[in-house]
């Protein structure tokens, strides 16, 4: 009988022991996704990719369409024209590139795009700003874009009377994006929302931090504590 007691005491702390590891490992997994999530929040409160694409893809006049199988993509502006055969005399249509609704062409874009980028970055978004100050960023910004514009429409690409006419439009559409990433930063909001979050995470996890199991003192005579 003692024998068979020792044997169910030894069972019950293995098992004890199993339960205890298994919490101890959940509680780790729970925290490293927690901190996957926690980087991947931030990442995407801080990032402006999405933002310069926008601005890019307006730039070239591209739009989003889909594809046969409901996917979104960026799609060029076509127009249909019709074809003769030179031989046969046929007429025909096909798809071809509207270039009048391409408001610039590679040199526009990247000229464009080199200058938006220094005003859409994580900096930006982690900056403390007044309403003030962000008038007066927009200003000098909207002036100078548009006289750098203006100055080199011709050599941008804007080399229609159509084109022209969607100068202002351009100018107003970019600095509209830029002013939505500048305001995300009136007085540090978006430091002092990531600051809040990463100090709540931390004492979420404190305050359910699975205990460590207490090491049981060494006795010789009681197997138990082997």
């Amino acid at each position: 009988m003692e024998g068979d007691d020792f044997l169910q005491r030894l069972q019950a702390e293995a098992d004890d022991l199993r339960n205890k590891n298994q919490q101890l490992n959940t509680a780790l997994s729970s925290s490293s996704y927690q901190g996957q999530e926690d980087a991947n929040l931030i990442q995407y409160q801080v990032d402006t990719g999405e933002m310069l694409g926008k601005i890019e893809h307006f730039l070239r006049g591209e739009y989003i369409a889909l594809d046969k199988e409901g996917n979104e993509y960026w799609a060029k502006p076509m127009k249909t024209i019709k074809v003769m055969n030179k031989k046969t005399k046929k007429i025909t249509t096909k798809e071809v590139i509207n270039h009048d609704l391409i408001l610039f062409n590679d040199y526009g874009v990247n000229s464009v795009m080199s200058i938006i980028g220094n005003y859409l970055d994580k900096n930006t978004v982690l900056s403390f700003y007044d309403e003030m100050r962000i008038n007066e960023i927009l200003a000098d910004l909207g002036d100078e874009l548009a006289n750098f514009i203006y100055c080199n429409y011709e050599k941008m690409g804007m080399d229609t009377e159509f084109k022209k006419t969607r100068f202002q439009l351009i100018v107003i559409n970019i600095l509209h994006v830029v002013e939505s990433a500048y305001r995300r930063a009136i007085r540090g909001k978006t430091m002092e929302d990531l600051n809040s979050s990463r100090i709540f995470t931390q004492m979420d996890s404190i305050g359910t931090r699975t205990p460590m199991p207490t090491k049981k003192k060494f006795n010789l005579f009681k197997p138990s504590s082997w």
